[in-house]
This record gives C-alpha cells, sequence and structure tokens, in this order.
C-alpha cells in the first residue's frame, strides 16, 4: 500500500513538473517574440547586402545553389572569405519564394525571429538535462538572462547574423544527440549528432569551437569512459575538417587580408604588447557581459587601445581570468558546475581573444553570444549561493527563492528593454550609423561608414530636378566631418582619402561651378568670380586626396576615376581622359569608363571621336544600355530627334533606366502616341520601384 502511494506520489510530481515546464516553455516563446517582434518592421543594415538582392547568387533561388556551394561567402574588393553555403542556401530558398513580396525584407527578420526562438526551446531542452538534477527554475532562469542579454541584438537584428543563429541551433541539436547517445548507447544518435555538427561548421567557421565543448559537456553530465570520450573526439575532428577543409579541394583561392583599421594587432611586432592587448580585450569582453552599453555595430582601430603589461585594466583582467582558470581546475576532477561554467566561456571566448589570431574589428557584440550563456549560468548560479539555497532543492518556493528571482529580474528588466531598443536602433543603416556614432568617433570604420550613408542621402537629393543643395549642406559638411576624422585616425585609409576627394570635387566644387555659372548669367562678376576661387580650392583639395589615396594604394582604379570625373567637371579633358585610361589598365575593361572617356571626347567637340566610341562600346558591351544613352543625347543635342529616340529605345531595352523611359513617355505623348507614352511610363515606374 505505501509503495503504491510513493509511486502514486512521484508520478504526481512528475506531472506537475511537466506543466511547469510546458509554462515555462510558452513564456520563453512569449518574453523572445515581446523583445524581438520589433525587428520585423526593420531594413537591411551593415553587411547584410551579402544576402540580399545584392547578391546575384541568392536572388536567383533555386538556380543560384549550385553557385553556393562552388562559391566563397564573401568576394569583394580583392578579399575572398569563408564558406558558408547553408546559411546562403537558406537565404536563396527564402528568395525563391518571397522575391517580389511587398512584405520583404520583414520575412526576412520574421524568420530570423523564428530560428532564435527554434534555437532558445533547444538551449533550454539541452539545459534541463544538463541540469536535471537541480531545481526546475534553474534552467528557466539562466534563460531569462541569456535571451534578453543586449550584445544579441546583432545576431537576430542583422540578417547576416543568421549564420551564427543557425550554428548555435545545429550546435545544440548536436550536443542534445551527443548526450543521448552517452545516455542510451544508440550509435544512431552520434551520427545524427555529426551531421548536425557539419551542418554547423558549413553555416559559420567559428562553430570549430564546438570540438571543445562537445567532449566537455560529455565529460561533466554524463557517464562516458575516457576511452570513448578519445574516440569520440577523434570523429568529430574528421567532421569538423571535412566540413572546414574538403571543400578546398573545389573553392576558388582564399585572399582575407585583415587591415589595420579593422585591427591594429596585425601591425604589431611585439608579442608581449599583443598578450597584453589580449587581456585588455578579455576583460573588455567581461565587462560588456555584465554592463553591455553601449553597444556598437562596429569597433576596429582605435576604439580598443594597444596597451602594455602595465595598463591597470590588463593587470585586472590577468588576474581575473587566472582565478577563474584555478577555480576551474580545482573543479575539475569533481566536475563541479562552476568548473565547468568556466571552462565553456574560455572555450567559447577563445575564437576572439585575437592571441591565436587578430578577429576583423577586433572586438564584437556578437562574439558574445555564445560567451554569454556561460555568465548567465554563473550569474544565476552566484544568486543561489548568494541565498544559500540549495542547486538540488525542488521544494515548493520559499522567501528565499523569491529573493532569486526578484535578482534575477533586476538584471532582466533592464537587459530586456535595452534589447528592444537596440533592435530600433537597427532599423537600417543610417538609424544605426547615427545613434552608435557618438559612442564610435575613435573608430576609422565607423565613421567612415556613418559619412557615406550621409552622402547616399545627399546624393538622393541632389538627382532631384530642383538643387536642394542649401537644405543637405549641413549633411554634407557633417559627412566631410567624418570623413576627415577617419583619415585623422588612420591616415592610410586610402579608401576614406578617395571619398573625401569624391565630396570635394563632385559635391562642393560642382555646387561653386553651378552657382558661379547662376552668377555669370546675372552679371554678377564678383560673386561669380568668388565661386570660381572656391570651386579652384575644392578640386585642389580634392586631388590632393585622390593622390593621397593613391599614394597608398597605387592601384586604386577607383580613386583614378573620381580624379578623371573632377578634371572633367574642370573642363581638363586631356586629364580627364588619361585618369579614366588608367581606370582601364588597373580594373579593366568597364562600359562605365569608356562611357565617361567617349562623353569626354564630345565635350571637347571631337563628335566624330565620341560616336566611334560608343560604337566600340556596342559591340564590346553588348548588354549595356550607356552607349545607345549617350548616342542618342549627342543626336537629340544636335536636333536628331528621330535618331535620339532610337537609340532611346534600345537603351531601354538593354537597361530600362526609368530617365530614359520617362523621356520617350514624354516625347511619345507630345507626339500624340499614347499607346507608347503609357507603355515607357508604366515601365519607368516599375523600375523605379
Amino acid at each position: 500500500m505505501g509503495r503504491r502511494k510513493d509511486k502514486k506520489t512521484v508520478l504526481r510530481k512528475r506531472l506537475d513538473e511537466r506543466k511547469i515546464i510546458g509554462l515555462f516553455k510558452i513564456a520563453l516563446v512569449v518574453i523572445t517574440i515581446v523583445l524581438y517582434y520589433n525587428t520585423i518592421f526593420n531594413y537591411f543594415a551593415l553587411d547584410d547586402y551579402y544576402i540580399n538582392y545584392h547578391n546575384e547568387q541568392i536572388t536567383k533561388g533555386f538556380a543560384g545553389i549550385p553557385d553556393i556551394i562552388t562559391s566563397l561567402y564573401g568576394d569583394e574588393s580583392g578579399q575572398t572569405f569563408g564558406y558558408r553555403p547553408v546559411v546562403r542556401i537558406s537565404f536563396a530558398l527564402e528568395n525563391q519564394f518571397t522575391a517580389n513580396s511587398k512584405y520583404n525584407p520583414g520575412i526576412s527578420h520574421l524568420i530570423n525571429m523564428l530560428l532564435y526562438i527554434v534555437g532558445i526551446l533547444l538551449l533550454y531542452k539541452v539545459l534541463r538535462r544538463l541540469l536535471r538534477n537541480y531545481n526546475i527554475w534553474f534552467p528557466f532562469l539562466v534563460m531569462l538572462l541569456f535571451l534578453s542579454h543586449p550584445t544579441h541584438t546583432e545576431v537576430v537584428a542583422s540578417l547576416k547574423n543568421r549564420d551564427i543563429i543557425l550554428n548555435f541551433i545545429f550546435s545544440f541539436f548536436a550536443i542534445w544527440q551527443f548526450i543521448k547517445w552517452a545516455d542510451t548507447g544508440k550509435i544512431k544518435f552520434v551520427i545524427f549528432g555529426m551531421l548536425s555538427f557539419f551542418l554547423a561548421a558549413l553555416s559559420k567557421e567559428t562553430a570549430v569551437a564546438q570540438l571543445a565543448v562537445f567532449p566537455l559537456v560529455l565529460y561533466f553530465f554524463t557517464d562516458i569512459s575516457q576511452k570513448k570520450l578519445l574516440g569520440f573526439s577523434l570523429t568529430a575532428l574528421s567532421v569538423v575538417l571535412l566540413a572546414l577543409v574538403g571543400p578546398w579541394l573545389f573553392l576558388p583561392e582564399f585572399h582575407r587580408e585583415i587591415m589595420f583599421f579593422e585591427n591594429p594587432l596585425v601591425a604589431e611586432p611585439n608579442l608581449m604588447v599583443r598578450l597584453s592587448t589580449s587581456f585588455y580585450i578579455l576583460g573588455w569582453y567581461l565587462k560588456m557581459l555584465v554592463y553591455p552599453y553601449p553597444l556598437g555595430f562596429y569597433y576596429g582601430f582605435n576604439m580598443i587601445p594597444i596597451v602594455n603589461w602595465a595598463n591597470i585594466w590588463v593587470i585586472l583582467s590577468f588576474v581575473a581570468y587566472i582565478g577563474m582558470a584555478i577555480i576551474a581546475f580545482l573543479g575539475l576532477k569533481k566536475k563541479t558546475l562552476l568548473s565547468f561554467i568556466i571552462l565553456y566561456f574560455f572555450i567559447t571566448i577563445s575564437m576572439y581573444a585575437n592571441i591565436v589570431y587578430p578577429v576583423p574589428g577586433i572586438v564584437g557584440d556578437r562574439f558574445l553570444f555564445f560567451p554569454s550563456l556561460a555568465f548567465s549560468l554563473a550569474i544565476v548560479f552566484l544568486f543561489y549561493k548568494l541565498f544559500r539555497v540549495d542547486l538540488s532543492d525542488k521544494k515548493i518556493p520559499n522567501l528565499k527563492f523569491i529573493g532569486i528571482i526578484a535578482l534575477t529580474l533586476v538584471l532582466f528588466l533592464p537587459y530586456g528593454q535595452y534589447t528592444r531598443i537596440r533592435n530600433y536602433q537597427w532599423n537600417n543603416e543610417y538609424s544605426l550609423y547615427h545613434t552608435d556614432q557618438k559612442h564610435l568617433f575613435q573608430s576609422v570604420k565607423a565613421n567612415e561608414l556613418y559619412a557615406s550613408t550621409l552622402i547616399e542621402k545627399v546624393n538622393v537629393e541632389l538627382a532631384k530636378p530642383v538643387n536642394p543643395y542649401k537644405f543637405i549642406e549641413y549633411l554634407v559638411d557633417s559627412a566631410v566631418m567624418h570623413y576627415e576624422q577617419a583619415v585623422r585616425l588612420d591616415s592610410s585609409h586610402f579608401g576614406t582619402w578617395n571619398n573625401v576627394g569624391a565630396v570635394y570635387a563632385k559635391i562642393y566644387g560642382n555646387q561653386a561651378l553651378i552657382r558661379e555659372k547662376s552668377y555669370w548669367n546675372k552679371n554678377d562678376t564678383v560673386k561669380a568670380e568668388k565661386e570660381k576661387k572656391d570651386a579652384a580650392k575644392y578640386f585642389a583639395m580634392a586631388d590632393n586626396a585622390f593622390k593621397t589615396a593613391i599614394f597608398f594604394k597605387p592601384d586604386f582604379g577607383s580613386a583614378y576615376f573620381n580624379r578623371g570625373f573632377a578634371f572633367e567637371l574642370q573642363g581638363m579633358y586631356d586629364s580627364a581622359i588619361y585618369n579614366y585610361n588608367q581606370v582601364t589598365r588597373i580594373d579593366g575593361p568597364y562600359a562605365k569608363t569608356f562611357s565617361r572617356i567617349a562623353n569626354v571626347y564630345y565635350k571637347k567637340g571631337e563628335i566624330d571621336v565620341a560616336i566611334a566610341e560608343n560604337k566600340k562600346m556596342i559591340k564590346q558591351f553588348p548588354d549595356s544600355d550607356l552607349p545607345y544613352i549617350n548616342l542618342g543625347n549627342y543626336y537629340y543635342v544636335a536636333g536628331e530627334i528621330q535618331k535620339a529616340v532610337q537609340y532611346f529605345e534600345k537603351a531601354f531595352e538593354k537597361g530600362d533606366n526609368p530617365a530614359t523611359g520617362q523621356f520617350l513617355s514624354d516625347y511619345y505623348s507630345q507626339q500624340g502616341n499614347q499607346t507608347k507614352a503609357i507603355y515607357y511610363l508604366k515601365k519607368s515606374k516599375a523600375v523605379r520601384k
């Protein structure tokens, strides 16, 4: 009779636990949605162009998958790096079904959030197994801190970082399978786990850290033998080698050079200084885990100083990490939870400590995604110890336990609120850069990116029929200020020098020429002469910037192109042609460069040469609309309207240029041909969309 009662009691407790766990799962999903649903309304930001309409392979949908499998993740400006076919295929499949949806990129952000929820539920499942001998509230409170940590916003709100989410999902699914193998002895779970690990490695290369995490988990939370653990580790190593090394048999050459502005440690020859700076960085990570403010979209030079061992923060960080290492070592044999937490943290943060190799950006919010799990475990563990509550106590919470929950909420609530705010800041590139710039004024790349975004806004306004320059001049001035801050921090940053020159020539100088012409037309010679001098001054500053860019990067085609355009604006046509030819020498034949050369000949009055150059372009670049637009313009100015229209129609067939379509619509409307007028109007509007 007593045994039956005991069984019923045990069964009732299990049923009660299942109900509570079910409520915890619902709570985790609801809380995650509350914290991250606002990302659904975001646009593209930062590196999202890797996966949006700028990526030709992804926009092909199903048809782009073969190219995705046989190509590198990044390929731009001579930099080729990474192999992440799983995440790119996920975007290609998504694009196949949602490419023309008016809800893009909201659909992509929704998928990111849903994947994050999947990862959260999977992690909770794994934690419940690892912490099965502890109070059921313990893993739930850990999850609250983990999912609310503000450093996760970059992972969820940035579409490009879906690779981290997929790595997260596949890695923890692998852990779940390996634990089931250790518990049951069934080999199928090893196979499922290794397959999942393979997919994690093909989602993001940093999954290699799991090679140390997997045996760590099995050692601490299962009764696996050392022999089986060794065999398992060798198998996992084989899988990651297959995933990360195998593709190089058919992939193009890998070339990723870390630049000084990305990480100044690449130029630091002193090993001890590099090591001391690494401990400074490790200390910075500890600070960001506890107090994750302010966050930044990019750090790089000069946000983290290069320091020696005399720096107090280096000393404190070194002492903290040595202390943690001692605690972990002392608890290793006894398999204490704190030992596991510390070792897991060491493994997951090691990829970003800049000890083994310099990390792009030197530090990053997203680098704390996996380490924040160790932080969450440690904090809740500390709360239990602070209130002297036994982790294995499975009784109904008492007053002390309410204190633990209250302390957890003291962190959870501000973390969650900042997470929601940060999600809004990731809405688009401008909102992100504008918000972060006050914290990132010492970052070369952050200044350059913000300035470039301001100039994009300026160019949109300048493209309008009425010149709005006086209303947007403050944006130009702000952009120049940030560009100049970037080169003040790093005088060798050739890309920014090129951008500075472009602003001085295309905006300051060109606007001065426009005002000069206006004053001459008004017979205001005094103001006209002043604008002429100002224009000369701006163009001289632009040329100095271009020459500086070329000094630091002699084969910089973009700088030669912009320099050529600056000479073209000044009417210095021979110098313009020389610089355009330099672009062709460096970057090869491009329609845009040849088009500018042809137009310079036209401006010089060498009409026949200009026409001949464009006809050469038609043969060399049969799919380009540029030569047809040029020829149409030439004949239109010459008064040969019919010929001009013929070329404009061919241009519109090639490129669907909205301005060309609008011209043709207006022309046919004047001719009384409403059918063609409506056709070109609709087509040009469709292109603008």
